[in-house]
């Protein structure tokens, strides 16, 4: 192996375990983020069979993982004429991918709470008692914040894009393949 090969690999494997803590951190799975990162720097599909290799995965773990990376549309399979294996390809567009993600798990979560609490503050007001009344006013407090953060999803999604041309990050990572650190 080339000292070329093998610091591509390394730096390789650091990216993938740097975006699986991300996405651990997130609630899924590490290996989601590793086989992402992989098939995303990879400069064409690759098959589960390189992606095991690489990621010292079993092929059971590697399938499990494309199957679930296609379910969330962060990953497609690719076919090439006269190959029988399949190859996969990553997403690359990271707004799709977050707003998936924001759309069908997130959405879910708040409105969930939000009707919790809807309902609580639907029995609360049926005490009489001063215990009761406080209860209902801070219930009230909590409710806004979930109505905020419903709305704020709502206008993230509606927007269809982020914006992050105001922070200058990956403008200079794009001009100089390097991230500014302040």
């Amino acid at each position: 192996m080339t000292s070329a090969v093998h610091t591509f690999q390394e730096a390789e494997l650091l990216i993938a375990d740097a975006v699986g803590d991300v996405i651990e951190h997130w609630g899924f799975r590490k290996a989601l983020g590793r086989v992402w990162t992989v098939l995303y720097l990879a400069g064409e599909p690759l098959s589960a069979s390189v992606l095991t290799e690489r990621l010292s995965m079993s092929s059971g773990a590697v399938s499990m993982t494309l199957t679930e990376l296609q379910e969330w549309s962060v990953v497609r399979r690719v076919w090439r004429p006269g190959e029988r294996r399949e190859f996969f390809e990553a997403e690359t567009d990271l707004w799709k991918m977050i707003s998936k993600v924001v759309s069908e798990r997130e959405r879910f979560w708040v409105r969930s709470v939000r009707e919790r609490l809807e309902q609580a503050c639907g029995l609360l007001k049926t005490l009489p008692n001063e215990e009761g009344r406080v209860a209902l006013q801070k219930t009230k407090l909590l409710l806004s914040f979930a109505q905020l953060a419903d709305n704020v999803i709502d206008r993230f999604l509606a927007s269809r894009r982020a914006d992050f041309t105001g922070f200058g990050l990956l403008e200079k990572a794009h001009r100089t393949g390097t991230p500014d650190r302040r």
